[in-house]
């Protein structure tokens, strides 16, 4: 207890001295804490403490290399599976401003090639002579990182094998990282941003779990094979299978200024979220001439966009309800200029981080507009005074509010009248229903005319003309709106109900699986985890949401018609495997994996990734197959195995009969 309270003494002490450290100051304090917890075991302040030194030294100097040492140390020391990077991954030189952009430019001969710098989890992928997968690892410390082959390989942009095997080992480097459309679609009212998202789900043990993310990857770099220019190494990545990124060639420093601006005015075209332009030498020769150091290639620099940050004092926090209950805090700023805009207003993600920060008013805070859009409070730098709390009653109905892990929901959301409003956006803006805006609802529901979507459909013109502002004209165009979208297809049904992690990536690869609603509902948790790509926790989701939504998908049933899928007149409902389920495990000799999949898909069949009690056939790969005496037993015939144990109708294949059945 002594000790306790000497090291409380001891963090309160220092966090008084916080605001008059300089950066140098705040380096050696951090290495000498980082030091005392790791390699002595004997912490001289709390972990709380440590935190704000590292967020303070992040705010004064974000690229100092100390906040890289320490994290990359800490994740290291925490991790089990760690590979050795065959070449350095070392980190980017940055620049802010044309001055020292042209001093860097001025040491690099010939053009350069520039490509957005996106805003992932650098990560490192080893193919072998056949091109097949080897290992795949973080960046870590650069020298190690930590083992991610598994959770790699369910990432759909990263070719396994490569299309164009080169006959001899090569690495890939690039980033992984998530689609904004799937962020916002799925997770921006759960987590702060897609990058850190990104990263977790990386990191997941479980590569099912990871697999749901549904993350991308883009290649930046190639190495083991001998090649000209980086045009060329883009040129053979595409070649390999990879997605690019879009690059420019530039040679001169007007066309360098064209290209910096060009990404710039993209940024908010594209679908991932990008920091700045990296430009690079395109001579591959230029990389030996100008050599690295030991923090980075002087070959290559990062110009970061500016105006990423501000520091403002924090004023209140307001409470919003989203769609799906979760009462979300936003803090109000005093008004700050960020990224060139004014910022008031910042999200604070949810309610595990608000509590984490324990914010109070006045503290100093730094806001940073994600994407160069959104702003969001991003740490404390400095506390306040009177704390602030969440709320005891929901926002928007005043019923009782429920602890959700790092949430916190409104016990009754379907009853919540800005849940309710925020499900009818939700749904006219899925299915393109044109003219009901936030304005028109409000009054809907205000006026009890609608409550459930399905209200839309029993609107008449009597009902309109009621209304403020709606005159015959506007009446009968919502009207025929509504009667454009009486016939819905189930892809759409399901994303417009707004079922929590359900977006339109996430129906659509359900709906290949179930076309129908009724085979949907009647589905359960385990046929639905099964798919690839679904996992547990969004097979949950989803069928929680369908059981709270039955009422709703009962009425909307009576009003609408859900279109029937697109059939494959080509199909033969004869064939043996019309209307199967397939699952694959071990090498694969006579037919890549992903093109077995797809020629069970052409004649009716599924192609789930795991095995479960709904699985027709097990298909064991030909090279060095168990079934044909060589070989051991993979986790996925040890549990079709098991599963056969309990009567399930499983049949374990070799590859070369699956062959003979496609062909019959």
């Amino acid at each position: 207890m002594e000790l306790q309270e000497q090291i409380a003494k001891a963090s309160l002490k220092l966090l008084d001295q916080l605001p008059s450290l300089s950066i140098e100051q705040l380096e050696l304090l951090i290495c000498h804490h980082n030091h005392a917890y790791f390699d002595e075991d004997k912490p001289e302040i709390t972990d709380e403490a440590f935190d704000k030194l590292v967020e303070t030294l992040r705010f004064l100097d974000p690229d100092s290399l100390i906040i890289e040492e320490i994290e990359t140390q800490r994740v290291l020391k925490t991790a089990d599976n760690i590979v050795v990077h065959q070449y350095p991954m070392l980190s980017l030189d940055k620049c802010y401003d044309d001055d020292n952009f042209s001093k860097w430019r001025e040491k690099v001969n010939g053009p350069l090639i520039a490509m957005p710098k996106i805003d992932g989890v650098a990560c490192s992928i080893r193919y072998d002579v056949n091109g097949q997968l080897e290992i795949a690892a973080t960046r870590g410390d650069g020298k190690r990182g930590e083992n991610i082959t598994a959770n790699v390989q369910r990432i759909f942009d990263v070719p396994h094998p490569l299309l164009k095997p080169l006959g001899t080992e090569i690495e890939i480097r690039g980033e992984v990282y998530m689609k904004l459309s799937r962020f916002a679609a799925c997770y921006k009212e759960q987590f702060a941003n897609p990058r850190n998202l990104a990263a977790g789900a990386l990191k997941q043990k479980e590569a099912d779990k990871s697999a749901a993310y549904e993350l991308s990857f883009f290649p930046y770099d190639l190495r083991g094979v001998t090649l000209e220019t980086e045009e060329q190494k883009f040129k053979l990545l595409s070649e390999l299978g990879f997605q690019v990124p879009f690059t420019e060639l530039s040679n001169s420093d007007e066309q360098n200024k064209k290209v910096f601006l060009h990404f710039a005015q993209l940024r908010s075209e594209l679908d991932y979220e990008i920091d700045g332009v990296v430009f690079r030498a395109n001579r591959v020769s230029e990389h030996g001439r100008l050599g690295i150091t030991a923090h980075h290639p002087k070959w290559t620099i990062a110009y970061k966009f500016q105006g990423e940050s501000a520091q403002t004092y924090l004023e209140n926090v307001e409470w919003s309800v989203g769609r799906t209950g979760v009462i979300t805090p936003v803090v109000i700023v005093k008004p700050v200029f960020v990224s060139g805009a004014t910022v008031t207003r910042a999200s604070l993600h949810n309610w595990g981080l608000f509590r984490k920060l324990d914010l109070k008013k006045d503290a100093l805070v730094e806001i940073v507009r994600r994407g160069g859009v959104i702003p969001h409070l991003e740490r404390v730098l400095r506390s306040g005074g009177e704390p602030l709390c969440a709320p005891q009653s929901c926002p928007s109905c005043s019923g009782n509010v429920i602890e959700d892990g790092d949430f916190l929901r409104c016990q009754n959301p379907l009853s919540c009248p800005t849940v309710i409003e925020a499900k009818i956006e939700h749904f006219c803006a899925v299915l393109d229903i044109d003219g009901f805006g936030k304005k028109i609802i409000q009054t809907l529901i205000k006026e009890k005319l609608v409550h459930h979507p399905a209200d839309l459909y029993r609107l008449e013109l009597k009902n309109l003309l009621g209304l403020e502002r709606v005159g015959e004209k506007l009446a009968t165009k919502l009207l025929n709106e509504i009667k454009k979208k009486r016939e819905i297809e189930l892809m759409h049904l399901i994303t417009a109900l707004g079922i929590e992690e359900v977006g339109p990536t996430i129906a659509e690869t359900i709906v290949k699986h179930y076309p129908t609603m009724e085979g949907l509902r009647s589905a359960n948790i385990e046929e639905i985890s099964a798919i690839y790509g679904i996992g547990i926790s969004i097979a949950k989701s989803l069928l929680e949401g369908l059981k709270a939504e039955k009422k709703s998908i009962d009425d909307l049933l009576t009003e609408i018609k859900v279109a029937k899928p697109h059939a494959n007149t080509n199909l033969n409902s004869s064939h043996p495997l019309f209307e199967k389920t397939v699952v694959f495990t071990g090498a694969m000799r006579h037919l890549e994996r992903k093109e077995a999949q797809k020629q069970v898909r052409a004649v009716g069949g599924k192609t789930p990734a795991t095995v479960s009690s709904s699985t027709d056939y097990l298909v064991v790969g030909d090279e060095g197959s168990s079934l044909l005496g060589a070989g051991e037993i993979s986790s996925k015939q040890k549990s079709a195995q098991k599963l056969i144990e309990k009567n399930a109708a499983i049949q374990i294949i070799s590859e070369s009969e699956l062959i003979r059945m496609l062909k019959s």
